[in-house]
């Protein structure tokens, strides 16, 4: 090994001199919040240049985090102990939320690759399965009953979504926590911001679910807003 090169756990007290408000370093790295040179390290023992630029993200949590927290204590879900499922796991932010509320293990699903934060990769609680696309979901790869499924998409309607649950096992009154993406729902090219047309996307989304042999006990508004901007909606469904 050159000596130009270490692994970057030798670094772990530069970066606490330079970044002090870091107290962990290592479940720093882990989250996937520590990067060099710009691209961010999720391996300790991962080798990088001793003379490397070393930055911190931006560390406030992630939104889905606050969102599924807010509709958790809002519609009153507790995930004490259950077997939870995230469709459109994408970064954790629900998954972060789920294993916090006390999920016993959480089956984390996404068509995407590499987005699943370090430290979640690293809990023996989540199920990582990225590259699942949704229409491929089989009792195979969720071998046990769901007492609580999330979710999270973008670029599909929750009416076409949900239906495509079914091929799962649930647990007698399982509980759907769905968040409304208004544009598209809707099938537009922008967010929307008209009340006429905020309430459309929510009421198409309950439909949607309501077919797919859910009942729509409940609805709020994100308290923190998507991309661009968008106004979202949370709606919590129970199995029927």
């Amino acid at each position: 090994m050159s000596s130009r090169y270490v692994r970057f756990v030798a670094l772990a007290e530069r970066l606490r001199r330079e970044h002090p408000e870091v107290h962990d370093p290592i479940e720093s790295i882990n989250a996937g919040r520590v990067l060099v040179d710009g691209v961010v390290i999720t391996n300790p023992e991962g080798l990088v240049h001793r003379h490397a630029l070393i930055s911190v993200s931006n560390t406030r949590p992630l939104r889905g985090i606050l969102k599924l927290r807010a509709a958790l204590a809002t519609f009153e879900v507790s995930a004490q102990g259950c077997v939870a499922m995230d469709v459109g796991a994408s970064t954790g932010g629900f998954t972060t939320a789920l294993i916090a509320a006390g999920a016993q293990r959480v089956y984390a699903i996404d068509a995407g690759y590499g987005q699943l934060l370090g430290s979640l990769r690293q809990d023996t609680r989540v199920v990582n399965l990225e590259r699942t696309n949704l229409g491929a979901l089989t009792r195979a790869i969720v071998p046990e009953p769901v007492d609580l499924v999330t979710i999270d998409v973008s670029y599909l309607a929750l009416a076409y979504a949900v239906p495509q649950l079914e091929v799962v096992s649930f647990a007698p009154g399982a509980v759907l926590i769905a968040l409304v993406k208004p544009m598209y729902e809707l099938g537009l090219s922008r967010p929307p911001s008209e009340a006429s047309i905020l309430e459309e996307a929510v009421r198409r989304a309950a439909s949607g679910i309501e077919l797919a042999s859910w009942t729509v006990r409940g609805r709020m508004q994100s308290p923190v807003r998507g991309t661009r901007g968008a106004v979202e909606f949370i709606l919590w469904a129970q199995r029927r």
